[in-house]
């Protein structure tokens, strides 16, 4: 309690001003008795004569990560979308390569059709050539040559199981180009014709001439550079069966190839015995 100083009326500590006459009451002491009384102070056990428990010792508890955050709905819809896309990519560069190997190239011969005294003859052409003493020089139309090859060169169908699935042999033949030409090769499976072409470039060397294979394809789409040594061995067995023909070829010392005809030179025995 505070005593008013004006009239000594007892006042509450918590008054301001004294419920008697209204004059302000003095400022309380922070260290008066009164104030003392009030406050509630920590009891010592040594005081009371009784021994308290130890307090637990603060233990640390480490802090939890933040669980990581769902994925949001439009993460999940872009990378469906971006999956979706890449895999239409693949299934539309499959689709048009297919359509490009159906497709027939440019500037295919008819067929000319067997003949089979037409085939000698031409062949006897070739050996009377190179057995020529004297150099000698010989142009030969493209039609001819695929007479020749036409007449020539027989396939057994390629396949398995039904006949249906196998892929029939139709012909080989030559596409003459200004400095080189195509090997093709024709066949048919499931009544669709499949045209084989390996490009080659005939090269000229010290001992006679030389087929380079520069490029392929499949109907019109064409083969990587990379995968052109395994398709060079699809045209083996056309290539052996034209061994003959061939050896003779080798022996020429120069080839001048348009889209009409092909010129050969050899050099003539007289000339080959010399060197």
């Amino acid at each position: 309690m505070r005593a008013c100083e004006h009239c000594g009326a007892e006042n509450d500590d918590t008054r301001v001003y004294c419920t008697n006459c209204g004059s302000r009451l003095p400022e309380r002491d922070p260290a008066s008795p009164s104030e003392s009384a009030g406050r509630t102070e920590p009891v010592s056990s040594s005081d009371v004569g009784i021994s308290a428990p130890p307090l637990p010792a603060a233990s640390f508890r480490p802090s939890k990560k933040p669980a990581k955050a769902a994925p949001s709905g439009n993460g999940t819809v872009v990378g469906f979308f971006l999956s979706s896309l890449f895999w239409l990519a693949v299934v539309s560069a499959m689709l048009a390569a297919v359509i490009q190997m159906v497709r027939s190239p440019d500037h295919i011969p008819a067929p000319v059709g067997i003949n089979t005294s037409a085939s000698h003859e031409t062949f006897s052409t070739l050996e009377g050539l190179v057995e020529s003493a004297k150099p000698a020089s010989w142009t030969i139309n493209s039609k001819a040559i695929n007479q020749y090859l036409e007449t020539t060169i027989e396939m057994k169908p390629v396949g398995f199981g039904d006949s249906s699935l196998r892929a029939q042999f139709q012909r080989a033949f030559l596409i003459l180009r200004k400095g080189s030409l195509a090997l093709c090769v024709e066949q048919k499976f499931l009544n669709t014709p499949f045209y084989f072409l390996l490009e080659i470039e005939p090269v000229s060397t010290e001992s006679g001439l030389d087929a380079k294979p520069v490029g392929g394809a499949i109907g019109r789409l064409p083969i990587h550079p990379i995968l052109l040594p395994s398709f060079h061995r699809f045209f083996q067995p056309t290539i052996a069966g034209l061994a003959q023909p061939l050896e003779l070829l080798k022996k020429a010392k120069s080839a001048a190839i348009t889209p009409d005809d092909a010129t050969l030179q050899w050099p003539g025995t007289e000339n080959s015995s010399r060197h």
